[in-house]
């Protein structure tokens, strides 16, 4: 299964981080042993592991152990793919930190919708999900739920996922918050026989937050046989949806007093205080065709007040053109769309209807006299669920209307929803702000291609324009996705997140057109002709993985880390000595069930970098076997997955290194230029207008290059460079870059472009074009890490080209004697903190 760009950048942000705090945690375990134990807590590997990320350390966690353990959150808007996510998660940390295939996960989900669907999923094994977990593990995946049996067996043997509700946890009381975690039954295996008060004894000592019945210091202490202990025990890897609901005081406490050893949240709204390992826009999930936009805001057509039946009929017709135009895509391109109405009522229950409030039956009603078949109307309440088991995708299911007061608000995914009908009054309710996600997913996450089919639709019956604005902007918050609010329209209002088509003005376009034309890298062939540089084709095919060398140095790095730190499981033992006195130590043992070599592993492993997997086997067995050659069979046996873990380390290091030595020696050999060009195949030019949403807050810059600029869409590090560019004395124009394929983007030897976020022009004391730059800003918690080392990377490459004269200048389609393109480009990244002093410096 393919990932979206925006999921490959979540994993390959967690894969850094596991890898770091791998590496960091291995040194500190080391360094450690040489210090007191008094001392050893002042070491904290996780602040270590931040900062050489470059992230930044706000929530810092300890648990019942008394151990540091990092708490991450991964901004991901609803409808992001948030299982898939979790699961690619349990996967990496299972390689890369915890380095075996089995173990103890425990996800924590929010509602019990999401519950039942997510269990649902994992315990498929035809499921994709499942099979990216089976693979990880071996075949050797057991899903379990509050109230199965567990046993340490099932743990050492297997990689095992249990699943746990979110509201298990949530309560403000710290007691009633662990009561979840409190069931008996099933756990025996984790504990000694109650009448042994001395392993008892031994293993309060070693973990000494587990609830017990007698405490230490009792004639005859006793351990609680709880799902509780058996977690604190196992060190779980803790995943929970939607963390900002379980992040109060005492739910954090609870979730420590687990003795995580690593917690991965996700949260379309992260709290201020969070650990942000990554975060992914709205644009970024509209870009991949995840939702269904523009959203189309309808109010009543009926000029008498409250009339939700002109509003129903209105839905109805709608309805059933959007059906019309789905039959046309079915029959043209084979995907089944069925258009589906939500439509959300005033009162539920029987006893409820005929006291003055539109009841969901009076719905059902009013729909069948407009001719609605009634096995096409299903309805959604806490009393009666018509939709219950039902595949609402199948094409052999019936429904196109589904009425509701509040089931639907979360956890809720059904992309064939296109409309949202609300009867209750907009001005007191607040159920809209969770209902219009339920009709933003784009079916099968891929465009159609047709208007009517990728867009959504709100209708409503009665309250203010503003605060139908404000609940459902408030709703996009909710769902992440506040950064598209202005993706939504009023029927005739235009006012209302009206836009605006902006053009360069024309003080810059008359007098300065030569400076509108931006730097792209260019191939050549020998003949002379030219195209723009690509990675899939001028990069990707000539990576060559047959050149990775398992040197003497990495054999030997090797060799030397397979310490016992290494090997697949760190577990408790009870034991007797030889003069019968109770010994509980952490020992190290196997954990697949047996040690083996498994080349299918390695292969999926190495898959993930070469596209080619006879290749990708041919090449790992190789290696392998040199391997196995330095340190015999069974060493390999006992480390193999760690092993695996440091060759695809190995193999990703020498891809980023390749890319970069490809790209400069195609540089190097003529064939790789920087170029300017008025040829829209090969050259880049400023687009002619702009479409920005008319803000009530004026823009107050002069030198923009366009008439007017959405200020509301700057972040605060945006609007301060753009402060300090419109201040300098020698600015000609700049304006700020935007996120799309129609404006500016680099090309550089890694797959994912650059996007610059400033273009600036500089004049000379007689007014004309000196240079122009460009300009990508960074905030100064993402400064050193990888990604930004690679763009300054380019960026300096770029400036160098100018600096050597090297920049081409073709240019084809525009008379000569009018201008000359521009070809003095020079390219920065600007810190945060050092954007005065920096663009003072440029523009001196």
């Amino acid at each position: 299964m393919y990932l979206k760009k925006y999921q490959i950048k979540v994993v390959n942000a967690l894969k850094q981080f596991l890898q770091t705090a791998r590496d960091t945690k291995t040194s500190f375990d080391i360094a450690k042993q040489a210090l007191p134990e008094n001392m050893r807590h002042t070491l904290n590997w996780v602040q270590t592991a931040f900062q050489t990320c470059g992230l930044e350390y706000k929530d810092r966690c300890t648990n019942g152990l008394g151990n540091n353990y990092p708490r991450m959150i991964i901004k991901v808007p609803t409808g992001g793919g948030k299982t898939l996510l979790a699961v690619e998660s349990i996967r990496e940390y299972q390689t890369l930190f915890a380095q075996k295939r089995t173990g103890l996960v425990v996800w924590i989900v929010p509602s019990e919708t999401i519950y039942s669907q997510t269990v649902q999923k994992i315990r498929d094994k035809g499921n994709h999900l499942r099979q990216l977990l089976d693979h990880c593990s071996g075949n050797r995946t057991v899903v379990l739920e509050k109230g199965q049996r567990l046993t340490t067996n099932d743990i050492e043997e297997n990689l095992v996922v249990l699943f746990v509700m979110i509201q298990s946890i949530s309560r403000t009381n710290g007691k009633e918050a662990l009561k979840v975690f409190q069931d008996s039954g099933g756990y025996d295996s984790f504990f000694p026989a109650d009448n042994r008060y001395d392993l008892h004894e031994q293993l309060l000592k070693q973990v000494p937050n587990l609830d017990y019945i007698s405490p230490l210091g009792t004639e005859q202490p006793l351990i609680m046989t709880s799902l509780g202990n058996a977690i604190r025990v196992s060190k779980p890897f803790i995943i929970i949806d939607e963390i900002h609901k379980v992040f109060s005081y005492n739910a954090r406490k609870t979730i420590d007093n687990l003795n995580p050893e690593f917690v991965l949240g996700f949260s379309a709204t992260p709290k201020a205080e969070m650990n942000v390992l990554v975060t992914i826009s709205g644009l970024e999930l509209k870009e991949e065709e995840m939702v269904k936009l523009d959203m189309h805001i309808l109010p009543p057509v009926s000029k008498q007040e409250s009339d939700w039946k002109a509003m129903v009929k209105e839905i109805k017709d709608h309805r059933d053109k959007l059906e019309e135009i789905a039959k046309k895509y079915q029959k043209d391109k084979g995907v089944y769309i069925r258009p589906t109405a939500l439509l959300q009522v005033e009162a539920t229950g029987k006893d409820q209807r005929g006291r003055g409030k539109v009841h969901s039956l009076d719905v059902k009603d009013y729909l069948v006299t407009l001719d609605v078949n009634p096995d096409e109307i299903a309805i959604k309440t806490s009393a009666q669920n018509d939709i219950e088991d039902v595949n609402l995708f199948s094409q052999e299911c019936p429904v196109r209307f589904i009425i509701t007061k509040e089931a639907l608000r979360e956890g809720w995914d059904f992309s064939f929803a296109y409309i949202l009908g609300i009867i209750p009054n907009v001005n007191s309710n607040t159920g809209v702000t969770q209902l219009v996600g339920r009709i933003l997913r784009q079916p099968f996450a891929r465009k159609t291609g047709i208007k009517e089919l990728d867009e959504s639709y709100v209708y409503y019956t009665k309250g203010d324009t503003r605060e139908i604005l404000d609940r459902v902007s408030t709703g996009f918050k909710n769902e992440g996705l506040e950064d598209l609010v202005t993706k939504l329209k009023f029927r005739d209002n235009e006012a209302i997140n009206a836009t605006k088509i902006v053009k360069i003005k024309k003080e810059f376009s008359e007098k300065f057109q030569n400076s509108f034309y931006l730097p792209v890298w260019v191939m050549v062939d020998k003949e002379g002709s030219k195209r723009r540089f690509n990675y899939e084709t001028d990069i990707k095919p000539k990576i060559d993985f047959t050149k990775v060398v398992l040197d003497d140095e990495f054999l030997t790095k090797l060799v030397n880390s397979l310490s016992n730190e290494t090997k697949e499981r760190k577990a408790f033992a009870i034991t007797l000595d030889d003069s019968s006195k109770a010994s509980f130590v952490e020992e190290q043992s196997q954990t697949n069930g047996k040690a083996e070599i498994n080349i299918d592993y390695l292969t999926r492993r190495l898959n993930e970098l070469i596209e080619n997997p006879f290749l990708a086997r041919i090449i790992g067995t190789k290696y392998l076997s040199q391997i196995e050659e330095k340190i015999g069979k069974e060493k390999l046996k006992e480390h193999y997955s760690f092993i695996v873990s440091q060759l695809c380390k190995k193999f990703q290091e020498e891809k980023t290194k390749q890319e970069e030595e490809i790209f400069l020696e195609e540089l190097k050999a003529q064939n790789l230029v920087l170029a300017v060009s008025d040829d829209d195949t090969v050259g880049f030019k400023v687009p002619k207008e702009d479409v920005i949403t008319v803000s009530p807050i004026p823009s107050t810059y002069k030198y923009y290059l366009f008439e007017d600029v959405e200020v509301t869409a700057m972040n605060t590090l945006e609007r301060k460079v753009g402060d300090l560019l419109d201040k300098q004395e020698k600015i000609l124009w700049w304006f700020r870059n935007k996120v799309n394929r129609k404006w500016y983007s680099i090309q550089g030897w890694q797959q994912n472009k650059i996007r610059p976020d400033f273009i600036a022009a500089k004049k000379t004391a007689e007014n004309h074009l000196e240079l122009v730059y460009i300009i990508e800003s960074k905030g100064e918690h993402l400064l050193g890490n990888i990604d930004t080392t690679y763009k300054k990377k380019v960026l300096d490459i770029m400036t160098e080209q100018k600096q050597l004269k090297k920049i081409k200048a073709y240019q084809t389609q525009i008379p000569f004697e009018e201008y000359v393109i521009n070809d003095k480009v020079e390219c920065y990244l600007i810190e945060q903190g050092k954007e005065e002093e920096k663009i003072k410096e440029i523009l001196k």
